[in-house]
């Protein structure tokens, strides 16, 4: 195999980011020494099939790239971790894993068990310092999917296609492999259409996705699935609940009963995250509303508070966020004195209080809508893709070609400067590039 600077260019030249998350650059995370790497294909969002697709249809490249990593970062342990209700894909996975020295580590079907400070935890009984990452305590967390996109990497082949589920009030859940840039509109056609009236999008999962209204956006490379729901269901009106409503709500109903906190998977790992008292700060101006909203600076986002634990619906999940945003502007955080002091054991009831997955779907309604979305093979093409220049944590790409440039699929597109934190983006499919502007490039098939 190639040296381990060689193999890094490689991974960054692609254009290689976290499928499952925030999208960092994947070169910089295996520039490092660790002891335990953790291949994430728990996918514990309700209704997504992606990682376990994933897993499925590229087994030899997702081993494949598990042992580019164990290379690059010495790592003595590797574990894939599966949930319980995908059994079936463990077993597929244990014969051959085993033989490359690889765990295989089931995870209960409880939400939300694909956080990586939770599969850290799980996995090695260390905790993550409060706001570190896993690197902190010798592990490297990777999505399947990227770990696929590593070994695909290291062949010479860029990240042009992204593997997503398509799933809610559509003629037919599927899960795809399509090109980035796809348009939302363009595979609920894929899918069968839908019989709504006024369809919304969940992008990445109910819990923490985000909703959008635009059909015209573009699938980007962090994109995990689009679930399609009635603009009026439950979750979808509270997603949309502008922040003004949803804090006069707060300020005004909250009876400080501590559910929020009490079933909160970061507090339960012992981290200084309390929602019910940042629900204080709603009634509170200057240092007090500081001192309050420092109990938000350690959420993960999960929406537990938010969709699952408050008995009024009150929104303690977005009441952090804005916590966080006001810690951020001002500059506060908590000492490294107060963090030794609250940073403490892991819960001793944390098991019994982790969310089943099935009770989650029942609380948030969307039971109904729930379909085995298992792979198809379609070979799509879409008539035009639109590839937004920033699908990553860094710098933005900035193009290298300008409208009316003919271009092929893989080919670079736009480039982020050696010395910054980024990766290129590639043409997607071959065709005419249509428009170039700051935020993206489209290009006509």
């Amino acid at each position: 195999m190639e040296d381990n600077s060689t193999i890094l260019r490689k991974i960054r030249a692609a254009g290689v980011v976290g499928a499952g998350g925030a999208g960092f650059p994947t070169y910089k995370k295996l520039d490092a020494r660790v002891e335990q790497i953790i291949a994430n294909g728990a996918e514990c969002e309700p209704m997504m099939y992606k990682d376990r697709e994933v897993m499925l249809q590229e087994k030899e490249l997702l081993l494949e790239g598990l042992s580019i990593m164990q290379q690059l970062t010495g790592a003595r342990r590797v574990t894939i971790a599966v949930k319980r209700k995908n059994s079936d894909v463990a077993a597929l996975l244990r014969p051959d894993a085993e033989k490359l020295g690889f765990d295989l580590f089931i995870m209960e079907d409880v939400y939300p068990a694909g956080d990586e400070y939770v599969l850290v935890y799980e996995i090695t009984g260390r905790q993550i310092p409060p706001g570190g990452l896993p690197l902190h305590v010798g592990a490297i967390v990777n999505n399947v999917e990227t770990i696929v996109n590593i070994a695909r990497a290291v062949r010479g082949d860029a990240v042009t296609d992204k593997y997503v589920t398509i799933t809610g009030a559509v003629g037919e859940a599927m899960t795809v492999r399509i090109p980035v840039g796809t348009r939302f509109s363009d595979l609920l056609a894929l899918a069968g259409g839908t019989t709504l009236n006024r369809p919304v999008v969940f992008t990445g999962g109910i819990m923490m996705g985000g909703v959008e209204n635009d059909l015209a956006l573009p699938v980007v490379k962090t994109n995990g699935g689009l679930i399609f729901l009635p603009a009026d269901h439950p979750v979808a009106v509270r997603k949309l609940t502008p922040p003004a409503q949803y804090q006069r709500i707060g300020h005004s109903c909250c009876d400080q009963c501590t559910l929020c906190t009490e079933l909160c998977p970061r507090y339960l790992l012992g981290y200084p995250i309390q929602p019910h008292k940042v629900m204080r700060s709603l009634l509170m101006t200057g240092s007090e509303k500081e001192r309050y909203s420092l109990w938000a600076a350690y959420c993960c986002e999960c929406n537990i508070c938010s969709l699952f634990s408050c008995p009024e619906k009150l929104d303690p999940k977005n009441i952090c966020v804005d916590a966080k945003k006001l810690l951020r502007e001002k500059q506060i955080s908590r000492t490294t004195e107060e963090l030794k002091e609250l940073f403490l054991d892991v819960h001793p009831v944390r098991s019994s209080r982790e969310i089943p997955i099935t009770m989650l779907y029942q609380r948030l309604g969307i039971k109904p809508y729930d379909r085995k979305a298992h792979f198809r093979e379609l070979n799509f093409a879409p008539a035009e893709v639109e590839l937004p220049l920033q699908q990553h944590i860094g710098a933005p790409a900035v193009p290298v070609i300008k409208s009316g440039d003919r271009v092929v699929k893989g080919q670079v597109i736009a480039e982020v400067a050696e010395e910054k934190l980024g990766c290129p983006v590639h043409a997607s499919i071959s065709g005419i590039v249509a428009a170039v502007s700051e935020k993206s490039i489209v290009i006509k098939g």
